[in-house]
C-alpha cells in the first residue's frame, strides 16, 4: 500500500464492537504440537457476500480465502465460518454429512479411517486431508500450510489439547480485542510502522453504510510507542490499509495500540473481475519421468477456460509467472467438473513444477494448484 500521505484526517470514530471470538477453539497453543514454530499466524471468515461498495481489500482477502481451499459441496457463502491457520482450515457450517462425504469421494479423496467422531479421507497427488464431523470441516494441504496438522485442529476444537489464547496472556489480549469479523488476519510475529516488535490482528467491520478496517498492535510491555509515534509513521508507509480509507483513530491503551480507519461504501464501484475467484478441487498427475502433467476439474464452481493459465517453475524464473493458455481450444467456455487438461513437459527437462494460474489478464493473476515435480511429504 501507498504511504497515507500528510494530509490524511485523524479524528475519534465510532466503530462496531466485534463479536465473539469463537475462532480462538479451532487455535491449538503452540506449546501443544509436537514442531516448534517460527510464527503463529491465521485468518478467520464470515463468508456473507460482500455489501455492494466494499472496500476493495476486504473483496480480494475474501476471495483469496475462497479460491485457496478445495470444495466440499457447501458453498462458501454457506459457511458460517472459516478459520484457516498455519496447521490447517476448519469450516463451520450446516450441512448434510452424507452429502459432503460423497462429494469428498467422488472428487478423489480416498476414507482411511475416523478420528475424534470425524471421518477422515487423503489423497497423494498434491498431498491433503479432509476430516468430516457432525456440522464442521477440517482440510490440510502441503501446499497451503507450513505445518499442516489435522489433529491438533480437531483435538484443540474439542478440548483435547490447551488452545492459544489459554496460555498466552498477550495473546488472549489481542484476540479478545479484535473479537468476531467479517474478515480478520492475525499475525504473532512483525514490526509495526513504528519498527517495534508486536502482534497484530488487522480486521475489516461493516454497519448499514460504512466499512471500518480495525488494526491492533499487542506490544511487549516495555516496547510502547506514543500515539503521535504512531501516527507519523503511518503517515510515511501506510501499513496495509484499503486504500479507500479516509478518517483515522489511533488510540493505545497499556500495551494494545488500536488504529481504526473509515471507509464509506462507493455504490459505483463494483468486484474487480481478477477477484471473481473459484473454489474447485483440483487434481494434478503426471507420468513417471515427469515428461507430461494433467489437471483435472474434480468439484467445485464452472469457470470461463481462457481465465486458466499454466506456468512453469524452472530454476532461472525468479519467481516470473509466464501464463500459457491451458485450454486455448474452448475459449471462453466453461470449465467444470471432469474436464482436463495436459502440460507437455517433454522439451522443459529441468522444470520443477507446474501452476493452474487463474488470470483475467494483465498483470494481476492468482495461483489456483501446484503440482510439484520434485515431490512433496504427506499432510
Amino acid at each position: 500500500m501507498p504511504p497515507l500521505g500528510e494530509n490524511q484526517r485523524y479524528g475519534r470514530l465510532t466503530v462496531p464492537n466485534g463479536g465473539d471470538p469463537t475462532y480462538r477453539r479451532w487455535l491449538p497453543a503452540p506449546t501443544s504440537v509436537e514442531a516448534p514454530l517460527d510464527r503463529y499466524y491465521f485468518a478467520t471468515v464470515q463468508p456473507t457476500a460482500p455489501q455492494p461498495g466494499a472496500p476493495e481489500e476486504f473483496i480480494a482477502r475474501r476471495a483469496y480465502s475462497k479460491a485457496d481451499i478445495d470444495y466440499f459441496g457447501i458453498g462458501f457463502e454457506n459457511y458460517d465460518q472459516l478459520v484457516d491457520s498455519i496447521f490447517g482450515t476448519v469450516i463451520e457450517a450446516s450441512f448434510d454429512r452424507t452429502q459432503v462425504t460423497q462429494t469428498v469421494t467422488d472428487s478423489g479423496y480416498e476414507r482411511t479411517g475416523e478420528y475424534q467422531g470425524h471421518t477422515v479421507f487423503a489423497r497423494s497427488d498434491v498431498s491433503r486431508r479432509v476430516a468430516v464431523g457432525d456440522g464442521v470441516v477440517v482440510w490440510t494441504s502441503v501446499q497451503q500450510y507450513d505445518q499442516p496438522n489435522l489433529e491438533a485442529l480437531i483435538d484443540a476444537g474439542a478440548g483435547e489439547r490447551p488452545r492459544y489464547h489459554e496460555e498466552n496472556a498477550r495473546f488472549d489480549q489481542l484476540t479478545t480485542a479484535a473479537g468476531g469479523n467479517a474478515h480478520l488476519i492475525v499475525n504473532t510475529d512483525i514490526h509495526d510502522p513504528t519498527g517495534r516488535p508486536a502482534m497484530l490482528a488487522d480486521a475489516f467491520r461493516f454497519d448499514a453504510d460504512t466499512a471500518y478496517q480495525v488494526v491492533s498492535y499487542r506490544y511487549k510491555d516495555d516496547r510502547v510507542p506514543t500515539e503521535s509515534a504512531l501516527q507519523n509513521a503511518l503517515q510515511e508507509g501506510g501499513y496495509r490499509f484499503t486504500t479507500e480509507a479516509e478518517t483515522f483513530d489511533v488510540q493505545i491503551n497499556g500495551s494494545l495500540a488500536t488504529v481504526e480507519a473509515q471507509v464509506p461504501f462507493n455504490s459505483k464501484r463494483e468486484i474487480a473481475p481478477e477477484y471473481d475467484l473459484p473454489q474447485v478441487t483440483w487434481s494434478g498427475t503426471q507420468d513417471a519421468d515427469a515428461t507430461w502433467v494433467t489437471f483435472r476439474h474434480e468439484a467445485g464452481e464452472s469457470i470461463s477456460a481462457d481465465r486458466l493459465y499454466y506456468d512453469l517453475d524452472r530454476p532461472d524464473d525468479f519467481g516470473e509467472i509466464e501464463k500459457q493458455p491451458l485450454w486455448p481450444d474452448r475459449n471462453s467456455d466453461s470449465v467444470s467438473s471432469g474436464a482436463e487438461a495436459t502440460v507437455d513437459l517433454s522439451e522443459h527437462p529441468v522444470a520443477e513444477g507446474v501452476s493452474l494460474v487463474y488470470s483475467t489478464g494483465g498483470t494481476h493473476f492468482h495461483v489456483l494448484f501446484t503440482v510439484d515435480l520434485q515431490g512433496e511429504t504427506d499432510a
